[in-house]
């Protein structure tokens, strides 16, 4: 009976799907906003929220080629106001100070999906700022420094992996699916994902894809070890496991135990699941919480788990010891703030403490701790946010497991999901004003196009030359391309199907010559005949090249060689600048 138990739950728990729709607000220039609305649970009011928006740079045009996203804002949640920044330089304070914001005022995206390398450089540079200028200063700038550097970074990769987790909850979406295509879901979710990480912005465009297939399989992997790990280990012990999660996949796990069972006196091994001997525990005796009746059986949740944290399950929730968690995340990070801000020891620039603690986290990981501050994040982030928006869980347990999580919140810059639904809508709002303003979101989408342009024309080296003569000059030199209006756009448009285009020609290329093997050459053939149309760049005529000398199609053959021709006539190139 225990086995039918256990493979009916998840039948339950994955059968609930919410249900979204998706709006389009055309912005002045060319370019609209896609907004995705669905239903947040508890939510009082409508019954439906705005939850994540997305602006796509078409240039007025339907295009794919052509189009570009930008900006990505989760509605759902804000950067921390002023007192919540005060508050969170302050060191060793570990609960949330959910005061001091203002959801009215203009949001702030997560991500610029045109620029993602930008955060990890600026990532950088305040690293080096606290460790050569604020760490000498001694422990009184030291602490509150890095407590506030620490808070922060926390919370914004908590904002990335929240519009991660709505995201994933859209995959499946017909709706979302006719205004976002596949690829543009994956390079939004890809770059959310790493851009939680320290240099996960520096990913190139044409490796996104690959990026995507290698953490999902590395996911799969994780959550496949850990499903079986967690079951195997609760079957051993006499209890109950059942799967849930994310659009379908089993990302998180519930333990109960049968209420009769609980007086037994039977054997108890806690390895991996990190919770105490529930049997002959007074406080499931005498248990007045949420409890529910299967195959006539009464059951008691016993705890929570991520099955996407690397190696083991993480605990999420004990919903007997309710602190429990939320205790040992405040150790570390008290450790974490001991070491760094009070003692000043890097581990960079002490090679013992660095040799000491690498040994003691690696046996500490062997024997089941979990010491990876991101996966832990991503797992705590990932759950709040798939609780508000799913209801596959009955109401009692869902509600049950958001108060235990709101109780885990260690960041005071962090924000509570208990208004989420009235935040999003304020969000929004603001959002709409900004975006219908003249002087607003479309004057920053010109201003971006501009740089975009530069980008194409001039290289590495001259553009941050330009960047740090803007920075020495305080912006009073800010270059700018003499192009404007519809000459901008006609221009981008122009560079944007070459890049494009020869993106797509590196891919063939890099196959060898085997490329008529795994591309249609027929989609090849009309690459190289639309950059001979723009004005073949002479970036692309290697690629050309090396795809005729490569290649066993002779009709490719052909108008490669074509191609390679126009480059050589009088005035080919279209204008195009290195």
């Amino acid at each position: 009976m225990r086995s039918l138990f256990v493979l009916f739950l998840p039948i339950i728990a994955l059968a609930g799907n919410p249900d979204f729709r998706v709006e389009r607000l055309p912005i002045p220039g060319g370019s609209e906003l896609i907004t995705v609305f669905g239903p947040i649970a508890g939510a009082k009011g409508a019954a439906e929220a705005p939850l994540l928006s997305v602006l796509r740079d078409d240039l007025g045009e339907a295009d794919p080629e052509s189009s570009r996203l930008r900006y990505v804002w989760v509605l759902t949640s804000m950067p921390p106001g002023l007192m919540q920044r005060a508050v969170g330089s302050l060191p060793f304070f570990y609960w949330r100070a959910d005061f001091g914001r203002n959801p009215d005022k203009r949001p702030s995206p997560v991500i610029d999906l045109g620029s993602p390398a930008r955060p990890v450089w600026h990532s950088i540079a305040g690293a080096l700022t606290q460790a050569l200028a604020l760490d000498p200063t001694g422990a009184l700038i030291r602490t509150p420094t890095r407590s506030y550097r620490n808070n922060l970074e926390d919370q914004h990769r908590v904002r990335l992996l929240e519009g991660l987790a709505i995201l994933s909850e859209l995959e499946d979406d017909p709706e979302v699916k006719a205004l976002l295509s596949e690829p543009e879901l994956t390079e939004i979710e890809t770059r959310l994902n790493l851009g939680a990480r320290m240099l996960g912005g520096l990913l190139t465009t044409e490796k996104v894809p690959q990026a995507y297939v290698k953490e999902r399989t590395r996911a799969e992997e994780m959550r496949g070890h850990n499903w079986e790990l967690l079951r195997q280990r609760a079957e051993a012990n006499g209890l109950y496991f059942e799967p849930f999660g994310v659009n379908g996949s089993a990302t998180h796990a519930l333990l109960w135990i049968a209420a009769a069972d609980v007086n037994s006196r039977r054997k108890f091994d806690g390895q991996f699941l990190a919770i105490s001997n529930p049997y002959q525990d007074s406080r499931l005796l005498n248990w007045k919480g949420y409890r529910e009746v299967r195959d006539g059986r009464e059951m008691i949740p016993l705890a929570l788990y991520a099955l996407e944290y690397p190696k083991v399950p993480l605990l999420l929730a004990d919903l007997r010891n309710t602190y429990s968690p939320k205790r040992r995340e405040m150790i570390r990070h008290a450790i974490t703030d001991t070491a760094g801000g009070v003692l000043g020891i890097s581990k960079f620039g002490n090679w013992p403490y660095l040799c000491g603690s690498t040994a003691f986290n690696f046996v500490r990981v062997r024997h089941g701790s979990t010491n990876d501050r991101n996966a832990r994040l991503k797992a705590y982030a990932e759950v709040r946010e798939w609780l508000a928006l799913d209801d596959s869980l009955p109401p009692g347990l869902s509600h049950l497991l958001q108060q235990r999580l709101e109780m885990m919140g260690v960041n005071p810059m962090e924000q509570g999901v208990l208004h989420q639904a009235d935040i999003a809508r304020r969000q929004y709002a603001a959002l709409v004003r900004y975006a219908t303003d003249p002087e607003g979101l479309p004057a920053r989408v010109e201003h971006d196009r501009n740089r975009e342009l530069a980008a194409y024309r001039h290289g590495a080296g001259a553009r941050f030359g330009f960047r740090m003569a803007s920075i020495a000059t305080l912006g009073l030199i800010d270059h700018r391309e003499k192009e404007t209006g519809q000459e901008l756009e006609a221009r981008l448009d122009r560079e944007r199907r070459l890049a494009s285009q020869t993106r797509f020609l590196e891919m063939v290329a890099r196959s060898g010559p085997q490329a008529e093997i795994v591309w249609n050459m027929e989609e090849v053939r009309r690459a190289v005949d639309e950059i001979v149309a723009l004005g073949i760049p002479q970036r692309s005529a290697s690629l050309v090249a090396r795809i005729m000398r490569e290649t066993q199609d002779q009709e490719t053959r052909a108008i490669c060689a074509r191609a390679l021709e126009s480059l050589e006539a009088p005035g080919a190139g279209g204008g195009f600048q290195e």
